[in-house]
């Protein structure tokens, strides 16, 4: 069964059994043809020997017609010799009397006595009344003459006005049927070779089909069980225009995919490990500090405390963000429908980053005009901008320009960020939304990932293009449904 059930043996299959099915229909076919024209031939040769044995029938007759009436008259036939004349048409010359007398016999016409098997039909008895030749059925027939086709003629004494429109018997002429030799039996003989190897022929070639085809299925699960193993050095032919060139080009396009995930991996391990050690030793640092007594007075220690609450929530951020995205992307994360400020929301985000900007020089301003009140997550919102404006923040150089802006209309919202930065190349732009990319190596690639991911949760999307000062352009764009009161308000206006 385990053979039966591997690719090899069902190409095989495959393979075979239609030839073979052809071989079938097609010996079958051609059998039949041939019985059918046979059985047309022989039709055809009965029908002539029919017709030529009806001629000599009726040719006879009259010769031995005249004949019956010599026999009225006490004269017997000394003319038309029997023995010769089956000998020369290759017939048999029999007589069946239809009158009751015993002037008229076989003897007396030198012919053979012959008697019917039950009675002839009256159709047959009208058409021999009228003088035709007839070819009798099978079961009137004798036994001995079964195998032979015959013919039977009245015999009209028309010399004797008394007997003007009676037979006085019939001639019967016999002879074997012609034998026209099918060769159906010869042809089935010769197909059973022939049968035998096409046969052969086809499992060969599918052998060799099966072969070549399995082969490179065989590289190619080797390559993956390569692949498992922690080997991404696999070659395969991706030149071939095939479908099995499309699977290894398919197949190597994979491995550089979980090459470069195994190597994003590396890194993430190694900056989530670098971000984590960071807080994490600060935090050491200032505890270690205090319990030593190193800070004497009450400003030192209050320092410390704010630089280990500082270090603290980054710590909750980093941790936070890794548990968001690995929700977004397992498609278990809820959402709230609260009532939601835009305007409000958006100078929140300006006044959280605003400290880091100042101390770099950064002018952060917002342009948003008059923003509705929408239902959705605020939280969520909030979160995905603040990743934005501090994306800006981190890449804008000192003293730069950042601006977030708002347009809200149609039943959607968009919110921008423009900075001054060097901004993005076009064959960068679809990188940096995923998880862990970092374009200097420092960070850890989780805050444009994971405002990907909530955008998308959200109904939305996160784009990138060009500023007009200069950097890069993101717009996240959102439905907005406005809220109750909103709605009522603007109904009121």
């Amino acid at each position: 069964m385990l053979l039966l059930r591997s690719l090899r043996a069902r190409l095989l299959i495959i393979g075979i059994v239609p030839v073979l099915v052809a071989l079938v229909v097609t010996a079958v076919m051609t059998v039949r043809s041939v019985n059918q024209f046979s059985e047309s031939q022989r039709y055809e040769a009965r029908t002539q020997q029919e017709r030529d044995l009806k001629r000599l029938t009726t040719g006879l007759s009259r010769e031995y017609a005249p004949l019956v009436g010599g026999l009225f008259i006490g004269k017997k036939n000394d003319v038309l010799q029997s023995v010769h004349l089956e000998a020369a048409y290759g017939s048999s010359l029999y007589f069946i009397a239809t009158m009751k007398s015993a002037t008229v016999n076989a003897e007396g016409l030198d012919l053979k006595k012959l008697q019917w098997v039950q009675p002839l039909s009256a159709t047959i008895e009208k058409r021999l009344g009228g003088g035709q030749a007839v070819v009798i059925p099978a079961q009137y027939v004798p036994v001995t003459l079964s195998g032979d086709v015959v013919v039977a003629r009245g015999l009209f004494p028309t010399e004797q006005s008394d007997f003007l429109g009676a037979s006085s018997g019939l001639l019967v002429v016999a002879r074997p049927a012609v034998q026209v030799s099918s060769p159906a039996g010869t042809l089935r003989r010769a197909l059973i070779p022939a049968f035998a190897v096409g046969t052969a022929v086809a499992i060969i070639l599918a052998l060799v089909l099966g072969l070549r085809l399995v082969r490179p299925l065989r590289r190619l699960a080797a390559a993956a069980r390569a692949v498992a193993r922690g080997d991404d050095d696999v070659p395969l032919d991706t030149t071939r225009v095939d479908e099995i060139g499309m699977v290894n080009r398919a197949f190597s396009d994979m491995t550089v995919r979980l090459t470069e995930a195994r190597d994003t991996e590396r890194l993430f391990l190694m900056r989530v490990s670098h971000e984590l050690r960071t807080p994490l030793t600060a935090i050491r640092g200032q505890v270690d500090a205090l319990a030593d007594g190193i800070f004497d007075d009450e400003v030192s220690r209050q320092t410390a405390y704010e630089a280990i609450t500082a270090e603290s929530l980054r710590l909750n951020r980093l941790v936070g963000d890794l548990l968001d995205l690995a929700r977004l992307q397992a498609k278990r994360f809820g959402l709230e429908a609260d009532e939601v400020d835009l305007n409000v929301l958006l100078e929140q985000v300006v006044t959280g980053q605003g400290s880091a900007a100042r101390e770099r020089e950064i002018a952060i301003g917002l342009q948003s005009g008059v923003l509705p009140v929408v239902i959705g997550d605020g939280d969520r919102i909030l979160q995905i901008v603040s990743n934005l404006v501090r994306n800006a923040v981190r890449w804008t150089p000192d003293g730069g320009t950042i601006t977030v802006s708002a347009l809200a209309e149609a039943g959607r919202v968009w919110i921008t960020v423009d900075d001054s930065g060097p901004g993005i190349p076009l064959e960068k732009r679809a990188t940096i939304f995923r998880a862990f990319y970092t374009e200097d190596g420092t960070g850890t690639g989780l805050g444009l990932a994971i405002a990907r991911e909530l955008s998308a949760a959200m109904g939305g999307s996160v784009a990138v293009g060009d500023s007009p000062h200069g950097g890069a352009r993101f717009v996240v764009e959102l439905p907005c449904i406005r809220a109750r009161s909103e709605s009522v308000s603007a109904t009121a206006r």
